[in-house]
């Protein structure tokens, strides 16, 4: 008889379960719908999406290297000795690769360098 009532009760659990995240995943598209439906509202939350990371490094002389990301349009912004330095992504093997004519940035893991005509100008 025991068997019975706990074979029934987890049954009752699983079907309640299911039923739950069914009505959620449900719920989730239909908010993602309507806000698709809203091209101008669509358009306007599209802007604020970007990812953007944000790092600073530092190298064994002190100088300091701060870093914007922003993954969604494939850019780093560099600020070294007072100068911003816009840059555009590259597709590395591994790790980072950011150029412009002058600059290029590249790093692995907690290694990072800079490098201004071919010259390194920072390196951690």
């Amino acid at each position: 008889m025991k068997k019975h009532i706990f074979i029934a009760a987890a049954s009752a659990a699983l079907f309640l379960t299911s039923c739950n995240k069914e009505k959620k995943a449900t719920d989730a598209s239909t908010t993602v719908d309507s806000i698709a439906s809203k091209p101008s509202d669509s358009a306007a939350v599209a802007g604020t999406q970007d990812e953007i990371v944000k790092s600073t490094s530092k190298d064994k002389n002190g100088k300091t290297l701060e870093m914007t990301f922003n993954n969604t349009k494939n850019t780093a912004t560099v600020v070294f000795n007072n100068e911003t330095i816009e840059l555009q992504g590259q597709k590395p093997a591994s790790g980072i690769w950011y150029k412009n004519d002058h600059y290029e940035l590249r790093g692995k893991g907690e290694e990072i360098e800079l490098t201004k005509d071919g010259k390194t100008v920072f390196k951690k």
